[in-house]
């Protein structure tokens, strides 16, 4: 049985054959919850083997998100299609005799991974599961066994849904690990209650309107589901407002102002095998300001598969060359190749790419170093707080934006392992040369 359901435009990607994990992220009154049931019904009236796990943090919340889908299923005049049942919570098709079923994920304790342990639905076949509200798990560890769970049921069809709402801290564990899915590869799926604005009450849509303008802040977290605390965020003195440069600023100051580049230098975090290698160019300018004028950033997982030595430096030779090339286009005069420094990591499994690229092009490469992970990070802070570092706002620096103001602490106060930091690092080497080499140098 087919019935054509009203599905708001960012949620199409719900019915897309090759995509397999969805992240739902959104503030309140954006749909994701009745369009993922509305979903979920759909699939129940199309075959019997298109069952549903329906999940929440706690057994407790499970008759909330029962009562949803009764009311989305009554709002769709649909109802008579179906059967449902309290202990446990169930609902059954009529028609094909797909269930849905209804479960919480979390266990007695943080260490407990058992709660979904023994859910078995049946013919052993799930064609949609649905973590709601997933940022109420107590940690990432109940949302990966319930997954470990999931798996082993889903059709070649089917989804898995990872909806919810982003917590006002950033170093909540849902503000790490969801974006790292997406990282990974899930699709995201980001609404605003705009996108549903035709579906929402007028009362609805005042106190929202009233919000965003008497409540900027509320409105942020709560309609829009933007992060609205700096806790945890590492690199919090970097302001947009500050820190970043426009290019039409920029080209002003170098063509008007006597603003020039002097020196650069190249920061170079090295992938060895699927982490991505990162390089930043940072200009040393007249004024003894670092601008970051460009990020060369080249991910093996692109391609899946890693990329040798070799070709990472032809890849960072014809960046280079485009790099200045794009300079000269802007009109901001570049210093030469004896006025440049290529600065790598370290460690010894990165130094086969800085004798590589140095014996292929001639560019004077060296190592950093005495790292130290907690003064190359206050050095980064310092200097985007003191008004010193810029990142030029061009497209090629995103990748460098979106990992200073996503890096995190977590919940102990302490870096956690596979967050992108990859330019970062790369800030890190040159920073550390311009203030322990170059500065040395000059004066």
């Amino acid at each position: 049985m087919a019935i054509t359901f009203p599905i708001p435009k960012p949620y199409k990607r719900l019915f897309d054959p090759k995509v397999r994990k969805i992240v739902e992220e959104s503030g309140r009154s954006t749909g994701k919850t009745t369009t993922n049931e509305t979903v979920a019904l759909g699939l129940t009236l199309q075959s019997k083997y298109n069952n549903v796990l329906y999940m929440r943090a706690e057994q407790r919340d499970l008759r909330d998100i029962f009562n949803s889908t009764l009311s989305t299923m009554q709002s769709l005049g649909i109802e008579q299609y179906f059967e449902c049942k309290t202990s446990p919570f169930e609902i059954t098709c009529k028609v094909t005799g797909a269930k849905i079923y209804f479960r919480g994920i979390n266990g007695k304790t943080i260490d407990d991974l058992t709660a979904t342990k023994g859910f078995t639905p049946q013919f052993k076949t799930l064609a949609f599961a649905i973590f709601d509200e997933a940022q109420e798990v107590k940690c990432f560890n109940h949302v990966r066994a319930a997954e470990t769970t999931v798996n082993k049921f889903l059709l070649p069809h089917a989804k898995i849904i990872y909806a919810y709402n982003p917590p006002p801290l950033r170093n909540h564990w849902a503000n790490i690990q969801f974006p790292r899915m997406v990282e990974k590869g899930a699709i995201k799926i980001y609404s605003t209650w705009e996108d549903i604005r035709g579906l929402l009450k007028q009362e609805t849509i005042e106190e929202i309107l009233d919000a965003k303008v008497n409540d900027p802040r509320h409105y942020d977290y709560w309609y829009l589901g933007k992060i609205v605390s700096l806790e945890g965020l590492v690199l919090y003195t970097f302001k947009r407002e500050r820190n970043l440069i426009s290019l039409d600023k920029f080209r002003s100051m170098v063509q008007y102002g006597g603003y020039a580049p002097l020196y650069i230098i190249y920061g170079v975090d090295s992938g060895v095998v699927k982490d991505p290698t990162a390089v930043c160019a940072w200009a040393v300018m007249s004024d003894a300001t670092l601008v970051k004028l460009s990020t060369f950033y080249l991910n093996p997982k692109d391609r899946d598969e890693p990329i040798p030595n070799s070709e990472q430096c032809a890849e960072i030779m014809n960046w280079y060359k485009r790099f200045h090339v794009q300079m000269q286009v802007y009109g901001i005069p570049m210093p030469t190749a004896y006025n440049e420094c290529w600065v790598f990591d370290s460690a010894v499994v990165t130094q086969d790419l800085m004798i590589e690229l140095r014996n292929k092009s001639g560019f004077y490469c060296i190592a950093v170093e005495n790292k130290n992970i907690e003064r190359d990070i206050k050095r980064l802070q310092n200097g985007y707080f003191r008004g010193l570092f810029k990142v030029l706002d061009v497209p090629e620096n995103e990748p460098s934006i979106k990992e200073v103001e996503s890096f995190s602490y977590d919940e102990n106060n302490k870096i956690p392992d596979g967050q992108a930091d990859h330019t970062i690092d790369a800030d890190k080497y040159a920073t550390a040369h311009f203030y322990y080499g170059y500065m040395n140098i000059a004066t």
